[in-house]
């Protein structure tokens, strides 16, 4: 299931002031795209990592959760509760203070965080092309699994919102990552392009001082030079 029933969310909205889970096959391939784009996953000096482990081997209170950034995500039936990143904790781990659009990001479903304008793709564009290549390979996992996961859903008779907008705007980010990384390529490749320019003409002014383009005769071994 991973956080796709209702009791898996917070809100019950389709804006994203869910919690979505991290800690399912899903989640965990988007953790894999923010870490590749180089977001440490400490929240105020705790792994949050660290704290999944922890919940999943039974070794920590679900109140002592908080401290690592995460939140129980309630499931039906008495089931073991996933994990989904605390509103604080997005914040605290996305969020540029220094970036107006960035303090709309409320929760990890919210467009603000996943959009063109939004701090993963802005990040994508200062990282190595093996970097943003990684990020790309793993949101492209997590959107095939709630692709998958969509297909039984309305199969059997039942969509769900939440898990949808999770979908768009996951489709939004890697759309612009990938428009941004071919928009960079590009310009490198104009800047390429450039420099070969300068650098050839630098060897024609060389060889070709004059501005008629005619080379200095140079005399030849043997001669005084004096024609």
């Amino acid at each position: 299931p991973g956080g796709g029933g209702a009791a898996g969310h917070a809100s019950g909205a389709d804006d994203g002031g869910e919690i979505r889970s991290v800690n399912n096959a899903k989640g965990q391939a988007e953790m894999e795209a923010v870490k590749a784009l180089g977001f440490p996953l400490l929240f105020k000096g705790y792994d949050v990592e660290a704290g999944i482990r922890l919940f999943e081997a039974n070794k920590i209170q679900q109140v002592d959760l908080g401290k690592y950034g995460l939140s129980p995500i309630p499931l039906p039936g008495g089931n073991k509760p996933l994990l989904g990143l605390s509103p604080a904790a997005v914040k605290f781990l996305f969020a540029d203070p220094n970036v107006a659009s960035d303090a709309r990001i409320k929760s990890y479903p919210c467009r603000e965080l996943w959009c063109d304008a939004g701090p993963l793709v802005r990040r994508s564009e200062q990282v190595t092309p093996a970097q943003r290549n990684k990020t790309l390979e793993k949101l492209a996992k997590s959107i095939k699994l709630r692709e998958d996961q969509a297909k039984k859903l309305n199969k059997n008779g039942g969509g769900n919102k939440g898990h949808d907008h999770m979908l768009d705007v996951l489709k939004e980010c890697e759309s612009a990552i990938r428009f941004r990384a071919e928009a960079l390529a590009q310009r490198e490749k104009e800047t390429e392009d450039l420099m070969k320019g300068l650098s050839q003409m630098a060897v024609d002014e060389e060889a070709f001082p004059s501005l008629g383009g005619t080379a200095t005769p140079r005399a030849s071994k043997g001669t005084s030079g004096r024609f």
